[in-house]
């Protein structure tokens, strides 16, 4: 008669590192479901006309790649460098310029990737709009908290420009020393004044990946759980191999 005797050592590691491994597949099958309705808000909203930056409410939901517009000045002498951006292989910031709207509102456009330079301690300056201009863009809403190091700090705080490690706008905002700032960057689109070089991928993973990783997980939990079955069971034969050594 087979018996089901498992080791509690192993029983223990299993139904620890099971829920573990399970979590793990149904969290990445949560982000394929955000990429894909990112995909779908995406394609809809780069059809849609654009909306005049005053006549939105900042507060609202849903505001993610929505083409707004706006006149008003650029703030020359003050503007972020967004660290650690790479295109085509090559070192670079993305430049965050504030843009003061005819209404009164701070906007901080992202204008796009600039090349760092020779050295990383002489920062590029970005090319400067004097007159009253329209910005045209998209909204960029993150999807969650960038990580960082605990080690990165901004290299420059006291000068402009100041490199920056994320875009924390209340931070930001404090740096400015205005009250009225929009909550989210404006992706400056590619044909509008004062664009720098585009730089910002839709995904930085498909949602078959995602997919591709949840099953990885699954297969592993189900692994784990027939290794556990297949030392906790005893075949009569195997008992009687046992004795017969332990003699």
């Amino acid at each position: 008669m087979i018996t089901f005797r498992p080791n509690w050592k192993i029983a223990l590691f299993t139904f620890a590192l099971l829920p573990v491994l399970i979590g793990f597949g149904f969290w990445q099958l949560d982000r394929e479901q955000e990429k894909i309705l990112l995909q779908s808000s995406y394609e809809a909203r780069i059809q849609s006309p654009e909306i005049a930056m005053e006549e939105l409410n900042p507060a609202q939901d849903n505001l993610a790649y929505l083409k707004v517009t706006a006149n008003g000045f650029y703030d020359n002498q003050r503007y972020f460098l967004l660290d650690n951006r790479i295109y085509n292989g090559v070192v670079g910031y993305e430049v965050i310029s504030p843009f003061k709207t005819e209404s009164g509102m701070t906007v901080l456009i992202n204008r796009g990737w600039i090349a760092q330079g020779g050295r990383r301690d002489t920062l590029p300056v970005a090319p400067q709009i004097e007159e009253r201009t329209q910005m045209r863009g998209s909204i960029y809403v993150p999807l969650g908290a960038p990580f960082l190091l605990g080690s990165q700090q901004e290299i420059n705080t006291i000068n402009w420009p100041r490199v920056i490690q994320s875009l924390d706008m209340g931070r930001l905002a404090a740096e400015l020393d205005v009250d009225s700032l929009f909550p989210y960057t404006v992706r400056l689109a590619d044909n509008a004044r004062g664009a720098l070089q585009s730089n910002w991928p839709l995904l930085n993973m498909m949602p078959e990946k995602h997919r591709a990783y949840a099953v990885q997980w699954f297969v592993m939990a189900a692994v784990l759980m027939l290794l556990f079955l297949y030392t906790s069971v005893r075949h009569p034969e195997i008992r009687k191999q046992s004795k017969l050594r332990t003699r």
